[in-house]
């Protein structure tokens, strides 16, 4: 009985103990104050509030709602798009000025100054956090930065139309590119500025220049149209591309990028010469098509590299339609001779098995046969010798022997295989062999056919 007693006296105080510590933590909650549970506003000041989820680590949790209240601060900043602004060209493209807005809140973020901490308050799982910050205070430094950042622009600015009157096209583009870096947070402003004795709305200014300038370059292809035939390479010879500029004539450093249809090219990125021309290779053409195009263009890439550009400022040059030259490359088969000496059991075979299959397939594939190898782009090689093999009971066997090649013109060789395993069994010899030749002309045409293009191709 005393036992029991004990217990629930013990159970008793723990109950009490326990009740009394969750009455001692709510005691110490501080009253929610009004700014949390409703927005407040007002004519003089910005404000934000942010929030945290309390974790074990007091100061990062204490971070991050001073952080939420500052991005909660830089939403009150409201953004209006004025009509003189590079923005306003860009209301129907949705996505882009949503980049841009949330750009800009981000940079507005970083830049905030001169708030207070209002208040803080905390309850078991939360911590808030309320700043606010003087509208004027925050007007007269946006107009302070603002002017640094016009004053610093117009000096890109000048740089490059002075570097396109002095005929320096690509460094024009460099500075007028530079010159949107400084006002990106203010593209939705209209940035009025003097310039030459006149006010111009910097922003727009800046892109009406890049355009101008851009739409007076002029990449200009060396010829429309060359021959080439499969096999061959393209010399720099007739790839050639001359950059203008109007009124000025060719111009050097103009920086192109090089594409060509059929596939993707070697060294394709070049800077025009002293004399306005810059050139380009194809080491091979492997195309079956009749036509390909070789295209040089504008390489805008390469100019926003060399002014240091971001992606939003790379998106925004992005919109202009670039100069190029495009080359067109009339594309002709190679054509052949044929050397055949195929021999079964010592008769020559005129025409001779392989032979026929050679032409059968060349002619599918648009090859230009010739009788003499002189006037043929490449020389097929054929030496095919059938002979007796020792007999198996009543059946004849026959093998060939021999070699199948390919040279070009100068008589290099870019194509070589033994003829070997090829054998025929039949009663009479005669039949064995053309059994063999038969079994060689199948392996030609699934397999040696496509050899030889294949290598045509790579040499």
């Amino acid at each position: 009985m005393k036992i029991r007693t004990l217990l629930v006296v013990a159970l008793s105080v723990a109950t009490f103990g326990c009740g009394g510590s969750k009455k001692a933590q709510q005691a110490q909650v501080a009253p929610q104050p009004d700014w949390v549970k409703a927005r407040v506003s007002s004519p003089i000041y910005y404000y934000g509030i942010g929030a945290a989820r309390k974790t074990f680590d007091v100061s990062q949790y204490q971070q991050a709602a001073r952080q939420n209240a500052l991005a909660d601060m830089a939403s009150e900043i409201s953004i209006s798009i004025s009509s003189n602004s590079v923005l306003h060209a860009f209301e129907s493209n949705l996505n882009f000025r949503e980049d841009f807005t949330s750009t800009i809140r981000a940079q507005a973020q970083q830049d905030l100054e001169g708030y207070e901490l209002v208040d803080t308050w905390d309850d078991l799982e939360n911590y808030w956090v309320f700043y606010r910050l003087s509208k004027a205070q925050h007007q007269e430094l946006k107009e302070r930065r603002k002017n640094d950042a016009a004053t610093r622009s117009l000096d890109f600015f000048t740089s490059g139309i002075n570097s396109r009157g002095n005929g320096d096209i690509r460094i024009a583009m460099v500075q007028l590119i530079k010159a949107l870096e400084p006002i990106k947070p203010y593209f939705s402003e209209p940035l009025p500025v003097e310039f030459n004795g006149q006010q111009i709305f910097l922003g727009n200014e800046i892109f009406k220049e890049l355009s101008a300038t851009l739409s007076q370059i002029e990449v200009v292809a060396q010829g429309d149209n060359i021959s080439v035939k499969t096999g061959q390479r393209v010399t720099s010879d007739n790839l050639q591309f001359k950059t203008e500029f109007r009124r000025q004539g060719l111009v050097s450093g103009i920086p192109l990028v090089a594409s060509y249809s059929e596939r993707p090219i070697r060294n394709n990125k070049q800077r025009s010469s002293t004399a306005g021309l810059a050139t380009f290779e194809i080491d091979l053409v492997r195309s079956i098509k009749s036509s390909e195009t070789f295209t040089a263009t504008f390489d805008i890439d390469d100019v926003l590299a060399e002014a240091g550009a971001d992606p939003f400022i790379r998106k925004l040059v992005g919109r202009f339609t670039l100069p190029q030259g495009v080359i067109r490359l009339n594309i002709s088969k190679p054509s052949f001779a044929i050397i055949s000496r195929e021999i079964l059991l010592g008769e020559v075979l005129q025409p001779g098995y392989i032979e026929e299959s050679f032409r059968k397939k060349a002619v599918e594939a648009g090859y230009v046969i010739k009788g003499e190898p002189s006037s043929a782009d490449y020389t097929v090689r054929i030496s095919a010798i059938a002979n007796r093999r020792d007999d198996s009971g009543q059946f004849k066997n026959v093998s060939i022997e021999g070699v199948l090649s390919v040279e070009d013109s100068n008589g290099k060789s870019i194509y070589h295989l033994p003829l070997s395993g090829f054998s025929g069994r039949h009663f009479e010899h005669k039949q064995a062999g053309e059994e063999a030749f038969k079994e060689a002309q199948r392996r030609f045409e699934v397999t040696y056919f496509r050899e030889i293009q294949e290598a045509i191709s790579r040499r």
